[in-house]
């Protein structure tokens, strides 16, 4: 009988396996990363599961991201993305705020000739067409990626979110998103209180936001149009064909917002356990008072930083003798070990186990970019944080770090000689900003069903059953004059205005 049981168990294993790509340009080593994490969860779960990394970056080419799970790369297709990398330090020093037109150029310039690329080397991808994938995985930043997979052959697919809600996915599937209390994502420092006037200003950037998104995918359409298929439908109508959208944000840390069945909150995964080698205990030991662990990143390193802001961060090392800082830096940095030669309380490091150390019990601060990975990491780890975000979704997650109560948020264009030391003096001396970072630590690791749990079970359900239809919104088909009842309340106003002409007639009539 217990034989007849374990095969029996087996035997339904097997019938529940699928197959699962997951389809991750190499945008960035934190986004190949992310996506790693979920192949990871879905391969241990049991299924067949693929990382497939087409190498916009080749620098990342050694990069899996996956341990476990097969990974799948479509090298030699262009280093023009990477070559777009040497304008950062300059972008860094001028710009917080891209604009309508600095976007749309991005757009042109990077994502357009990359999506015709992709689908010059659609041939290559044969391979996957024959592997009969049951379901494909999709990262949100490109809406391109969701036309390949579909080129692929595969019509069941799910929306990997590696930020906040993106404001194109948000108006796609018809969800509602005031724009008086929910911030647009990009380049936008607000939180869920906003005055007059910065509801005005997330008003515009939302409304560009969406603009952009349809000049963007008339682009895309018109590429596979002209190269896959003259009927190929939209990439909006494709969006709305999509099962479900797993979000790499927690409703514990993020601002609440409306959002439809098609969303599913996950949050990080694989939390670590604070586990670090003897050499990284001893180096994050240092330090009478703790230590203080400084990241920004990927895209843009350490040495990408301009320097009045690299000075202040050193006057703010020399300034808090009593704590050891550990500054992360790319294997080819040679500027910043000049910069800090004669500093004692400071290593520079080109590797760090990031989730682990967040957890670290001497750690005292994180200084971060504010990519939602490390915020979440660092929420995760109970360690209050200071925010200097770069781009993108990061000045809404730094807003979101002080709304919240466990850290601050610095704009570049705000940072002197001063700043760092400043703000971190007032992290490391309020005991309150620990209080609320360890209070959020135990909410997150403690919410009904960790982050694995909900991929594992929403991923299986969607193999399961055909949710698109299901979870549709009605509101992602309706017309403007439908959504927000404007032919309601102009027949309101035609029938209160003639019911009142007409009670003037009868009254003029009587006298």
């Amino acid at each position: 009988m217990h034989r007849l049981v374990v095969l029996l168990a087996i035997f339904l294993n097997v019938c529940y396996c699928a197959k699962i790509l997951i389809y991750c340009p190499s945008i960035s080593q934190s986004h190949v990363l992310l996506c790693g994490k979920y192949a990871d969860v879905l391969h241990n779960d049991g299924h067949d599961t693929v990382l497939f990394i087409p190498s916009y970056i080749p620098s990342l080419d050694t990069f899996d991201g996956a341990k476990q799970a097969k990974v799948w790369r479509l090298k030699n297709i262009s280093n023009f993305f990477e070559t777009l990398g040497e304008t950062w330090q300059d972008w860094l020093e001028n710009t917080n705020d891209v604009g309508f037109f600095g976007r749309m150029n991005m757009e042109y310039i990077w994502w357009i000739p990359m999506c015709k690329t992709m689908v010059d080397m659609l041939p290559r991808m044969k391979h996957i067409t024959d592997y009969n994938f049951d379901l494909a995985i999709i990262k949100d930043v490109d809406y391109c990626d969701i036309a390949i997979v579909r080129s692929l052959g595969i019509r069941k697919y799910a929306l990997l979110s590696s930020e906040p809600l993106m404001d194109k996915i948000v108006w796609d599937l018809g969800i509602h998103n005031p724009p008086s209390y929910v911030p647009s994502i990009e380049e936008n420092a607000l939180d869920d209180r906003m005055s007059f006037w910065q509801r005005l200003t997330n008003s515009y950037k939302r409304f560009q936001s969406i603009v952009l998104h349809y000049i963007v995918n008339k682009w895309i359409v018109e590429i596979f149009r002209e190269k896959v298929d003259p009927n190929f439908p939209s990439t909006i109508d494709l969006m709305r064909n999509c099962s479900i959208v797993l979000v790499n944000t927690n409703e514990m840390f993020d601002l609440p917002r409306p959002i439809s069945p098609k969303v599913v909150y996950i949050g990080s995964l694989g939390h670590g356990n604070g586990s670090v080698d003897s050499k990284i205990d001893e180096i994050f030991n240092k330090g009478a008072l703790g230590s203080v662990y400084i990241s920004f990143g990927t895209v843009a390193p350490f040495d990408y930083l301009p320097i009045r802001i690299k000075r202040s961060i050193l006057t703010a090392v020399q300034g808090l003798p009593d704590y050891h800082f550990i500054i992360k830096i790319p294997t080819t940095d040679t500027t910043t070990a000049q910069l800090f030669q004669n500093v004692t309380n400071v290593d520079l490091l080109h590797w760090v186990p990031q989730n682990d150390v967040l957890k670290h019990p001497n750690l005292r601060l994180f200084v971060t970019h504010g990519g939602m990975n490390s915020v979440l990491e660092g929420a995760t780890g109970g360690v209050p944080m200071l925010v200097m975000p770069v781009f993108t979704d990061q000045f809404r997650n730094g807003k979101n770090v002080e709304r919240r109560g466990n850290g601050l948020m610095i704009r570049r264009e705000d940072i002197e000689e001063t700043t760092f030391l400043s703000k971190m003096k007032l992290l490391l001396d309020k005991e309150q900003y620990v209080k609320v970072a360890k209070r959020i630590a135990k909410m997150i690791t403690t919410r009904p069903f960790i982050g694995e749990e909900r991929v594992t079970k929403w991923i299986n359900f969607t193999i399961r059953y055909d949710l698109h239809e299901i979870y549709d919104l009605t509101a992602n088909t309706m017309f403007n004059i439908q959504y927000f009842l404007v032919d309601i309340i102009l027949f309101f106003c035609i029938f209160i205005l003639g019911t009142h002409i007409l009670i003037k007639i009868i009254a003029q009539g009587y006298n």
